[in-house]
């Protein structure tokens, strides 16, 4: 073998292993296959935000936690918490929050969304 022909085979060597070097595969390629789980989905007829008129049945009643916590599945609230006339105003508004509104005497006079 002279040496063109060595630096033909050393040339062609070079030239397969760069073009090898483009061709890797990326780390986050995901396989095609039935095996793997279904991606999440979202809760189907959640409303965005509470509807607070469906907490009227409350009204004048005495708050507790079980009223509460039905007052806030049949809005839609995500959650609720009762609010006293001396409470400091919410710093944060969540739009799917239901509040309600009590008296001293823990009797429910409102009910709002925020």
């Amino acid at each position: 073998m002279n040496w063109l022909e060595c630096a033909r085979i050393t040339g062609a060597i070079l030239l397969g292993t760069a073009g090898l070097t483009g061709c890797q595969m990326r780390g986050d390629v995901r396989p095609l296959s039935s095996e793997l789980a279904p991606p999440p989905r979202f809760a189907e007829g959640m409303p965005e935000e509470c509807r607070s008129t469906e907490a009227r049945f409350a009204l004048g009643k005495q708050v507790d936690a079980q009223l509460l916590e039905d007052m806030r599945q049949r809005t839609g609230a995500r959650s609720a918490r009762s609010v006293l006339p001396t409470d400091p105003p919410a710093r944060d508004v969540d739009p799917r929050r239901l509040n309600v509104d009590v008296e001293a005497s823990g009797r429910i006079v409102g009910a709002r969304c925020g």
